[in-house]
């Protein structure tokens, strides 16, 4: 799988988005959503397995707490929902409070991050873009003058 590119979109009444039509081709029925650091991530089932066990990079030890509580935390935030006929995701399963820690109302940015995708509050990602295009220009202007 290899996402990319930004698509804008707004919320339905229902809280559903349609996932751009490059992206549905890479998942089946399923999307794995978790609302983490201000946007919401989307992995495939197995993608979100893998990405649970980067966490572990010396393997999950059950009998470990801090292993444990991690895991737990990971997987209890995540919510597996279902594609409709449509190509969309009820992002409103995921709970009102989620979406609110991500500042998520009604316009969206759906961005491809290589293995998975992330729902961002428009204005967010236009900030965040901004912000990194200036550090890219600045360091760019560093290193070649």
């Amino acid at each position: 799988m290899y996402l990319t590119g930004t698509y804008k979109h707004n919320l339905d009444a229902k809280q559903r988005i349609t996932l751009p039509a490059p992206f549905r081709k890479e998942f089946g029925e399923k999307v794995c959503l978790i609302p983490l650091g201000g946007k919401i991530l989307g992995f495939t089932p197995e993608g979100h397995q893998a990405w649970v066990e980067s966490y572990f990079p010396n393997g999950y030890n059950p009998r470990n707490k801090k292993d444990e509580r991690l895991r737990f935390l990971l997987n209890a935030k995540t919510m597996t929902v279902e594609l409709d006929s449509a190509g969309r995701i009820a992002l409103g399963k995921l709970g009102a409070a989620a979406l609110a820690s991500c500042d998520i109302t009604r316009e969206v940015a759906v961005v491809g991050n290589t293995d998975h995708f992330e729902i961002w509050d428009a204005a967010d990602y236009d900030r965040t873009v901004a912000e990194l295009d200036a550090s890219i220009d600045e360091l760019d202007s560093l290193m070649y003058d």
